[in-house]
Parts: C-alpha cells; sequence; structure tokens
C-alpha cells in the first residue's frame, strides 16, 4: 500500500515536472525572437549566363533567424546579446496570419531579387527590358471589403488593364468610397472575377484629401528579359534587404574583373531598381552572422535620415565584439562598386595590417526608403 501511493506521489510530481517544462519552453507569448541567423555566398543563389565563376573571394548574404517567442525565451531575452524581442504588432500587419507573413516576407525578396537584377544591369549598362504584368496583393487591410488575399494577382478593372501600381492609382483616384468595381485577378493560377466596394484611404499628408481604393498593399509584379539571361533562386529566405548583396553578386559575374578583389565580403540593405540601398531590421545580428564566417568586409545601409541607425547599430557592434571586420556604410550600389574599386587585390602580401589601414568610405548621397528585415524562416512559428 505505501509503495503505491509512493509511486502515485512519483507519477504526480514527473507529470507536474513535464507539464511545467512543456508550459516553459512551448508556450508562445506576444513576441517574436530575433536571433543571428547564416552568411551564406551569394553564388548559391545567382546565375548569371550559362557558366558560373570560381574566384577567390565571396560575396555574402546574412540573415536573421526569427521564431515566436516562448516563456523561457522571454527570460533569456533579459541576459543574452543574441536575442531580443519585438513585439507581434511590429512583425504582423492587422490581422496577418504567420503564414501570410511568410508569403509577404517571401513575395519582398522576389522583389527585391528583381530590383538587385535591374540595378546590376544598370550599373554594368548591360540590355535589358522590364515587362509588368500585372499588381500583387501583399497585404490586405483591416477595414477592406474588398475579399481580396494576400497573394492575388490584379489584372483588369472594369475590364481596364492594370500593369503596375501606377495605373491601379490612378484608375482609382476620381472614384469614391463605397462606389462598386469589378475586379479581374488571377488566385493560385486561377482566373477570377469579383464585384469589390472601395473604401475611404487615410491621407498620406495634411495636404492630400482622403482617396478611395481597394484596402490593400500594392507590388508591381513584372518579368525581366536580360542579355546575358540572369536569374535568384532561394529556398526559405524572405524579405527584401539581400538586395544589395544580390546586386553585386550580379554585377560580379556580368564584368570581367573579380569586384571582390579576393575578400570575403558580406553585408545588407534593401535595394531600388535605382541601385539605392535602404535601411533594414536586425542588422546587429547580420554583423555578429557576418563575423563568425570570417568575412573582412561588412557593407551596411549609410544613416542620412531621421530615425535610421543601421549605420550606428552596425559599428557599435563591431565594436562591441572586437571584430576586425570593417563595417562600410553606403547609400547605393555604385558607393559599394567604388570602394571595392579601390581595395588592392588581396594576395599573400596584403595583411591584416593593410585591410584595417583601408578605413570606411563614407558618402553623401541619399536612401532609398526604410525596410524590414530579410528573415530566415528556419523555425516553427
Amino acid at each position: 500500500m505505501k509503495k503505491t501511493k509512493q509511486l502515485a506521489i512519483f507519477g504526480f510530481c514527473l507529470s507536474f515536472i513535464i507539464i511545467g517544462f512543456t508550459v516553459f519552453y512551448f508556450t508562445p507569448v506576444s513576441y517574436f525572437a530575433m536571433l543571428p541567423g547564416e552568411a551564406m555566398d551569394t553564388k548559391s543563389f545567382v546565375r548569371v549566363g550559362t557558366t558560373g565563376q570560381d574566384e577567390r573571394g565571396s560575396f555574402l548574404l546574412t540573415t536573421i533567424s526569427l521564431k515566436r517567442a516562448s516563456i523561457a525565451d522571454y527570460l533569456l531575452s533579459f541576459t543574452s546579446d543574441e536575442m531580443k524581442l519585438v513585439p507581434e504588432e511590429q512583425i504582423l500587419a492587422q490581422n496577418e496570419s504567420d503564414e501570410e507573413y511568410e508569403r509577404r516576407q517571401q513575395e519582398n525578396m522576389i522583389e527585391s531579387q528583381n530590383h538587385a537584377i535591374i540595378a546590376a544591369f544598370r550599373q554594368a549598362k548591360k540590355p535589358m527590358k522590364v515587362e509588368h504584368i500585372g499588381v500583387e496583393v501583399i497585404e490586405v487591410t483591416k477595414n477592406a471589403k474588398s475579399g481580396l488575399k494576400t497573394g492575388d494577382l490584379i489584372q483588369a478593372i472594369d475590364k481596364r488593364p492594370i500593369r503596375d501600381s501606377e495605373s491601379l492609382i490612378r484608375y482609382l483616384q476620381n472614384k469614391k468610397a463605397g462606389e462598386m468595381v469589378e475586379v479581374s485577378f488571377v488566385r493560385k493560377n486561377k482566373p477570377m472575377k469579383q464585384k469589390v466596394s472601395l473604401i475611404s484611404l487615410p491621407s498620406v499628408s495634411k495636404e492630400e484629401k482622403s482617396r478611395a481604393g481597394l484596402g490593400i498593399v500594392p507590388m508591381d509584379r513584372i518579368r525581366l528579359h536580360t542579355n546575358p539571361p540572369a536569374q535568384i533562386k532561394t529556398e526559405n529566405i524572405g524579405g527584401p534587404s539581400a538586395g544589395l548583396m544580390f546586386s553585386l553578386e550580379v554585377l560580379d559575374q556580368l564584368l570581367p574583373e573579380n569586384l571582390t578583389r579576393g575578400y570575403t565580403v558580406a553585408g545588407t540593405g534593401t535595394i531600388n531598381d535605382k541601385g539605392e540601398v535602404g535601411q533594414i531590421g536586425g542588422i546587429e545580428f547580420k554583423v555578429l552572422a557576418a563575423e563568425r564566417e570570417g568575412a573582412q568586409i561588412f557593407f551596411c545601409p549609410k544613416d542620412i535620415h531621421p530615425g535610421d541607425d543601421n549605420e550606428k547599430i552596425a559599428k557599435e557592434t563591431a565594436r562591441k565584439i572586437h571584430t576586425k571586420m570593417k563595417i562600410v556604410p553606403v547609400s547605393k550600389l555604385d558607393d559599394a562598386v567604388k570602394y571595392l574599386r579601390k581595395l588592392p587585390e588581396l594576395s599573400s602580401s596584403v595583411n591584416e595590417k593593410t585591410l584595417t589601414a583601408l578605413g570606411s568610405l563614407t558618402y553623401n548621397n541619399s536612401v532609398f526608403k526604410q525596410g524590414v528585415e530579410s528573415c530566415k524562416f528556419s523555425c516553427t512559428k
């Protein structure tokens, strides 16, 4: 009898411990945990022409790891320099699920890749053509009445072709909230039509009146035609912040010179089709990832506008970890190219003192709008 009672007590205690462990480590809180990701060679993702290049040196894109935070993560974040908690509302849009967020980040990555190719071909003065094929829905606002979903490709409104965001805004500019329009779109390869009631959109500035719209965040879907052909393929990586590094890799494969000069060059930053570099999130973790991979140079977006902090945080992180990696702020693709072309070719005669003496180049050009982080979807969310 006594033995049975002891077993019952033991079983109860064990169950309590298991339940407590499960709650502690797996119960989510209303935060996301941001951690260092990887620094990956861009040659693995980029192909220009029919043959690859085998050169000394490399360009590395850097990622962060993002996951739903647990109670354990929440407590650990107070003592760890390699984890930061971000409130859910700073990551997800209104009523956005984790799956929709991941899809949005993947679409941002596609746009970033297109901009990277365009910027590189323009920098190299190589022929290309941009074909606009529609407007993709990246996000649906809370009060939208359109019935549209993330990923839908709008191709016409009231039978008028819609090829880009500009034509969408232009057609709706004289419409009023409450008016009905017929939207033709493609959802999962299936053509669809739907009557939509327009809603009132908030004014962008004090001078602008409120206007009618679909209640979506649009993104131009384009098809690129380049000579030579250029392609960027990624899996499980989202967000726009690899744009600068992709553009440098495309340019390196386009040009006869070795743009890396033999160095391991990491970095981050969004890029637009004009080659302008923009701010990103989680840069301190990308500096850590680059340092671990042995990068000698790290390109980051230059701080220009009020609220910009990438350059400041990157340099602070580099000082904190006592790295010899050079932090080089740039505001456009051309700045990075000029910096690299001033470097001596890395050989046995180029030592660490030479690299340290190079210093960081600074520029005064404007940056593009702030972007969000490149995120490696390596965790269950």
